[in-house]
């Protein structure tokens, strides 16, 4: 995995992107908000089910 990261990285140069990093299709930048979307609601919906859980059960 890593030498395939290498990979990328030396292609991305030689295509004259000189961090090594090709920019962001529009395609992942959708998916980086979705999925950045759902792991902050995970992070809030989690602690909120175990709060109401204790309270329930309590």
């Amino acid at each position: 995995m890593i030498s395939h990261q290498r990979r990328e990285k030396e292609r991305a140069r030689a295509d004259g992107f000189p961090s090594g990093e090709r920019p962001r299709t529009e395609e992942q930048k959708g998916r980086d908000k979705q999925t950045a979307m759902i792991w902050g609601c995970a992070a809030l919906a989690v602690p909120a089910v175990l709060a109401l859980a204790y309270f329930v059960t309590r």
